[in-house]
Parts: structure tokens; sequence; C-alpha cells
């Protein structure tokens, strides 16, 4: 699966699309799903030109790595799902409406 830089988070990263990112690292971005499947939906979306997860950890570098999995847990952190539970979920293949590397990290509100 080859990738294509016609797609909405490459956009976004390359500022062709604006967005209001919620946290930021050297290798992601992260923002709000504008079409959020629980109350909180954060995309951790890899600066890099990887396709889906399998793509990344086989050609990322150790750095990447660790700071888009840096980049989940803040997201569960400055959200508070710690306690209350979350979701973490990466579609690729026919999964994926979008081939580019993004991590749904989703949760309830903590009431």
């Amino acid at each position: 699966m080859s990738y294509d830089n016609d797609n909405v988070f490459y956009k976004i990263i390359h500022g062709e699309i604006q967005s209001k990112p919620v946290l930021e690292g050297k290798h992601y971005i992260a923002i709000n799903d504008i079409s959020p499947k629980e109350p909180i939906h954060v995309l951790v979306i890899s600066k890099g030109s990887y396709t889906d997860w399998y793509d990344f950890v086989s050609n990322a570098s150790s750095e990447e790595i660790a700071d888009i999995n840096d980049g989940i847990k803040k997201v569960i952190e400055m959200s508070n799902l710690r306690d209350n539970g979350y979701q973490i979920v990466i579609n690729s293949g026919t999964y994926a409406e979008i081939r580019h590397l993004h991590i749904h990290v989703m949760g309830k509100l903590n009431y």
C-alpha cells in the first residue's frame, strides 16, 4: 500500500488545512475528531508519511515511535481518561478511511 499525499492529515500537518491542535510533539499532532464517536475523541496523527501502524513500526525511528507513544499517554492524562477508562483504535486497510497513520484515543467524560 503506497502513501498518497492527497489526504486530509497530510494537508493538516503541512498547513494546507487549518486545525486547532490540543497537543503537539516533534513527530505528531493531536486534534479533536470532527465526528467524535465518544465524548472524548482525540486523533494522534503521525507527522511522518506512514500509511498504517504496520508501516510505522516497520519503518519509523525509535525516536518517532517513542514520541507518538508519549503523545498517546499525554492525551490520556490530559483528558482524565486514566482512571475512567479509554479505548485506543488504529484502523488499517479496508478499515481505514484515511491511509495516514492516526490513532484514535476515545473515552467517556469523567463525572
